[in-house]
């Protein structure tokens, strides 16, 4: 099992949740809620009746308010057909049109929130999506991944499905997971015709049926959100206009299905969370249903237990220390943020090339970790430390790379600028945790 618990715990105003390591005591991942229940505060996944504003076609966009006075930006994309419930759609959104839209990105600062007319709905394994009808598997699945899983979307659903990375788990639980290693191996460095003459018959078929038998829970799952997709529709069109006909999970609920881990334990101090938490483990994760506890301890708080306020100190700081001795020093300007590595202690060791490339991937390491905690986004300038060598700094961008590769949100190593900057963008979704703290 797993060495990460899971904690979620009243903070402030809001409900705090955490992933730990319990190897260390450290933060893997980290999310602020805020408790306030107004309709206008809307959630990634929320989804309203909405009414046109404006439409501006230089920008081939649309203005909306979601509710009465609260605003919204609609990208146009024509290849989505959107729901319009006030009249016929003839291939053109105009204003007073009543049209579902899915909240996509929170407002930051001064940008109003953004929504999208592909209504979708996510479970552990896939989404479902109304308007984007492909069928397929998420890239960040190898080849013979994506094959295998193809297999598992059925063929009656009405809407486009993508599998999600977290299905890959499923291809490594059944019994036959001995069979099916070698022929994943085999298939990957020989022929099928090779492998099919020298594997029997029996397992073949043996390992088909464990195949078919360990997919069964992606298949279940899309067929319940491509029904409940089918009810949200049918109920959306014949609702008021500013009506909310979906509520998001809350994401302290959605980052624990989300991250895909066979957590030790989930823990929470809260009595009505603890019941949301089994009500949605029952949905999306009943193998987790026994490692979710009830913490009740009021002479100590779970809070003080995990040190939660030194560890938000820690990450919203702007000096990170490393075990090296070197640190980072992270800044937001107005329009990125700032990196900087500094060899800091280890003076006598500066003019070591081999130790300043230590010192520089191991703040890559830390860099990503973070970024993906801190939750910036955008674009972000590194500075490490100078190395005066091509060879290296290709090493430190491909580690750059595939770290990036375990973010949940779409993070890209761009390139070293002619300056030495590396220059990372990571997609804006949520805001980041100081502002979901301090905002």
């Amino acid at each position: 099992m797993n060495e990460m618990r899971y904690i979620i715990t009243k903070y402030k105003d809001g409900v705090l949740s955490f992933a730990l390591d319990t190897k260390d005591s450290k933060m893997e991942s980290v999310v602020f809620t805020h408790s306030n229940e107004n309709i206008s505060d809307a959630k990634i996944g929320d989804i309203f009746v909405a009414k046109v504003k404006n439409v501006a076609k230089q920008i081939n966009a649309a203005f909306i308010d979601y509710t009465p006075n609260q605003k919204g930006y609609l990208p146009i994309n024509t290849e989505y057909v959107p729901i319009i419930t006030n009249r016929q759609y003839d291939g053109r959104i105009l204003p007073g049109d009543e049209i579902l839209v899915q909240l996509e990105k929170e407002a930051v600062r001064t940008k109003e929130p953004v929504f999208t007319v592909n209504l979708s709905l996510a479970g552990k394994y896939s989404v479902v999506s109304y308007a984007n009808t492909y069928k397929g598997v998420s890239r960040k699945c190898t080849k013979l991944e994506r094959e295998q899983l193809r297999t598992a979307i059925p063929q009656e659903i009405n809407y486009g499905v993508v599998i999600r990375t977290n299905a890959v788990s499923l291809l490594h639980t059944s019994d036959a997971d001995d069979t099916k290693g070698k022929l994943s191996f085999h298939l990957c460095n020989t022929s099928r015709t090779e492998v099919m003459a020298n594997i029997s018959p029996s397992t073949m078929s043996s390992a088909k049926t464990e195949s078919i038998e360990a997919l069964q829970p992606i298949r279940d799952e899309i067929k319940y959100l491509n029904d409940k997709m089918s009810s949200l529709i049918h109920d959306g069109i014949h609702r008021t206009c500013y009506s909310q006909i979906w509520k998001a999970a809350p994401s302290y609920l959605t980052t624990m299905r989300d991250e895909g881990i066979m957590y030790q334990q989930i823990i929470t101090d809260d009595a009505q969370i603890y019941g949301e938490i089994k009500d949605f483990a029952a949905l999306y994760m009943p193998e987790q249903i026994a490692n979710i506890s009830l913490y009740q301890d009021d002479s100590y708080p779970l809070h003080k237990l995990y040190r939660v306020e030194t560890q938000l100190d820690e990450l919203l700081a702007k000096k990170v220390w490393l075990k090296s001795g070197a640190y980072l020093v992270i800044e937001k300007t107005e329009a990125m943020y700032v990196i900087d590595v500094n060899s800091g202690k280890n003076i006598a060791k500066k003019a070591n090339t081999e130790y300043i490339y230590q010192i520089n991937m191991e703040a890559a390491n830390e860099i990503m970790r973070q970024i993906r905690l801190r939750n910036l986004t955008g674009m972000i300038l590194v500075d490490f430390i100078n190395m005066d060598d091509v060879e290296k700094d290709n090493a430190l961008l491909q580690e750059l790379r595939v770290l990036a590769k375990k973010d949940h949100i779409l993070t890209t190593i761009v390139d070293i600028t002619a300056l030495g900057l590396v220059e990372i963008t990571r997609k804006k979704t949520t805001k980041s945790l100081a502002e979901q703290l301090y905002h």
